[in-house]
């Protein structure tokens, strides 16, 4: 009986100890997605110098689907160019069409032909994280990429993919 009694007060030692170390840490659920979208410029701020160098912000954005729903994504970006070719960098938003939001920056390089001056004929290849985002994406995290092409000037229409997954949680 005494052994009995005590293995009761263990168990229930320990289950106080554990209820007391707090609820298990809550999961996280990952999700692909992908975005693609034809953006165009509805801004920009554009520097160009001698030696074929362009620097500035753009600010694109277009239609994309989020799953089965319609959305709009929103492109701030900046770009350092000599000769079309150089780093650019930024922020994205896609909203969904119910308001839901998820955002990532993007840290990337733009190659022009080497034949030619100017931006036409780029095309880029970047790397996304996960900044952020409401609803079900409040609190996401996530890493991604992103690769495109733009056939004429800086400024106009871009064609992008935007691939990342997220951690929801």
């Amino acid at each position: 009986m005494r052994i009995r009694i005590l293995a009761l007060a263990s168990a229930a030692a320990l289950a106080l100890t554990m209820g007391m170390a707090g609820a298990p840490a809550q999961a996280t659920k990952a999700k692909s997605l992908t975005f693609n979208v034809d953006l165009t410029s509805s801004g920009t701020t554009l520097t160009t110098l001698p030696g074929d160098i362009t620097y500035g912000w753009n600010d694109l954005d277009g239609p994309t689907r989020w799953g089965q729903r319609s959305a709009d994504v929103r492109f701030l970006g900046n770009v350092d160019y000599v000769r079309g070719t150089g780093p650019f960098g930024g922020f994205v938003t896609v909203t969904r069409a119910d308001g839901v939001q998820l955002a990532f920056s993007v840290t990337g390089w733009a190659t022009s032909p080497s034949n030619q001056s100017g931006t036409a004929n780029t095309r880029f290849q970047g790397t996304l994280t996960v900044i952020g985002g409401s609803g079900p994406y409040r609190g996401a995290t996530g890493t991604g990429t992103m690769n495109g092409f733009r056939k004429s000037a800086l400024g106009s229409p871009v064609q992008l993919s935007f691939s990342v997954t997220v951690q929801q949680r």
